[in-house]
């Protein structure tokens, strides 16, 4: 119970704290320390599950699984790795004036309130207390968006509020439909949106009702992933946020809203066995990995470039969650734990390029491995990984995700989607033209971003002088993303395996109380 109460209540305090305090040092020291504790508090969380197995507490309110500790690790992984990042990002800016102390200071409050609603999202046993923390998480990042206050960031901050405000109500109507449904049944409304009990009267919800639900809840949350065509903020503001936040958004943000969509199809495919759920999930992976591709080619701005990028992987994760199974789950769950690394790797890298070199324009940047090595060691691994390179660790959830779909995908008696491509043709056919479809993508999504990254990296130095990488801080999240992005491509440390094992059978519908 005390490290759920840590991983609740340290981002609060450090949040208010941050409000009152104006030293730069001590406002870091408060947030490094924050995030060690929700480091601790989730280790102790997942130690507890793997050795005695799920668990809810305060009267069913706060619900904890394996999923539940998968998501924690990414959401403490990289906000440890973000906040120290943070560190020597916004000290540059400080000393040259971009800032002032009163404004880190509500940087962090924002940060802390960010992290609080994320991590009420993750341990919510409740729709709608699931509904109003992800909203949460739209009003803290708004603003951290507009961190800089130029009419850009501005443009940006307000596009990303509306359109994901009205995502977020599409959401809520869903919800509204699944309580309906469940209220009806069960006869509590006090626990009519709880997850465990959805789950439990499966049997007597209304399938229609929850199809429609879960409709009005993937387009919802999708457009919190970035799903297309949802996705026309994810650009503007990945481009316009200060760096860390950045990486806040493509690999934690992204993935809670992933996991909203997730435990909603957990109560879907125990009402509707048919595969209705994966269905949708493999239109919208598709039309996502397949758009983003085309846009990818012609990025000109190395922020926006890794941009479409998340919304390519949000579509390979979706895809591999569609199809289901053990093989299709489990490479999307690791697919989104190795893209929050490759991510964060990829935009702390892009936030040293910027300070660097002044500009976000690819044609601007070049000579990197010359005037910047270490920063262009991180951005060429990570470039590497997010186009599925062997033996990083994103090939190898890649490559399950598109195993799961050549095995299982169209075969007759578990998808009927075959009527999107053509009715005259066989499953077998259907299906290798999905596999094929798959393959050629990722060699466009290969070409277009190695073609921008090696590009930056290898062509000359520009002629003007280009500010000296110095050894900092900032190095130590690249280095430890490198390393844990290499590790994982050929080694899966086994309690996490438990972890993620357990996590793909609540996705396959079995629990263990």
């Amino acid at each position: 119970m005390i490290p759920i109460i840590i991983l609740l209540i340290s981002p609060l305090v450090a949040g208010f704290l941050s409000l009152r305090l104006r030293s730069p040092r001590i406002l870091h020291a408060i947030n490094l320390t924050t995030m060690l504790l929700l480091g601790g508090a989730q280790s102790i969380i997942t130690t507890r599950l793997l050795h005695e197995g799920p668990f809810l507490l305060f009267n069913d309110f706060i619900a904890v699984d394996a999923l539940t500790c998968f998501i924690l690790i990414i959401v403490s992984g990289v906000g440890f790795t973000s906040s120290l990042y943070s560190w020597s990002y916004f000290d540059q800016h400080l000393a040259e004036g971009n800032i002032t102390p009163k404004r880190l200071s509500r940087y962090f409050f924002l940060f802390h309130m960010f992290m609080f609603t994320m991590i009420l999202a993750i341990l919510a046993n409740n729709l709608g207390i699931l509904w109003v923390a992800i909203e949460g998480t739209t009003l803290a990042t708004t603003f951290l968006i507009n961190f800089f206050r130029r009419k850009s960031s501005l443009e940006a901050g307000w596009k990303y509020l509306i359109l994901c405000s009205v995502g977020i109500a599409l959401a809520l109507f869903g919800t509204v439909l699944m309580f309906l449904s469940s209220v009806r049944a069960l006869g509590d409304v006090g626990a009519a949106l709880n997850i465990s009990e959805l789950i439990r009267i499966a049997g007597q919800l209304d399938p229609h009702v929850v199809k429609l639900a879960f409709l009005f809840i993937l387009i919802g949350y999708g457009t919190k992933i970035g799903w297309f065509p949802m996705h026309t903020w994810v650009p503007d503001a990945y481009s316009e946020a200060p760096a860390p936040v950045s990486a806040m958004l493509a690999g934690v943000l992204e993935t809670v809203a992933f996991y909203a969509v997730l435990r909603c199809k957990t109560v879907v495919d125990a009402v509707v066995p048919s595969g209705y759920a994966g269905h949708l999930l493999i239109v919208f992976g598709f039309l996502s990995f397949g758009v983003a591709a085309v846009f990818i080619l012609v990025q000109r701005d190395f922020k926006r470039l890794l941009a479409y990028s998340s919304i390519e992987h949000m579509g390979i994760a979706a895809i591999g969650f569609g199809v289901g199974g053990f093989v299709g789950c489990f490479g999307a769950l690791f697919h989104l734990l190795n893209h929050a690394i490759a991510k964060s790797l990829a935009f702390f890298s892009a936030g040293n390029i910027h300070l660097l070199f002044g500009s976000r324009e690819i044609d601007k940047v070049q000579g990197m491995a010359r005037t910047q090595p270490v920063t262009a060691l991180a951005f060429l691994t990570a470039g590497l990984a997010l186009v599925g390179m062997p033996p990083l660790a994103l090939f190898v959830s890649e490559f399950s995700v598109v195993s799961a779909l050549a095995s299982q995908v169209y075969k007759s008696d578990t998808l009927r989607l075959g009527r999107f491509l053509t009715v005259m043709v066989s499953d077998d056919i259907r299906n290798l033209v999905l596999v094929i479809l798959f393959l050629l993508i990722s060699v466009v999504v290969f070409g277009g971003f190695m073609f921008r990254v090696t590009g930056m990296i290898w062509r000359d130095p520009p002629q003007k002088a280009v500010r000296a990488e110095k050894s900092s801080l900032s190095h130590v999240p690249l280095i430890l993303s490198i390393v844990a992005i290499g590790v994982m491509g050929m080694w899966i440390p086994g309690s996490l395996k438990e972890l993620i094992t357990q996590a793909v059978a609540i996705l396959n519908g079995v629990h263990h109380g």
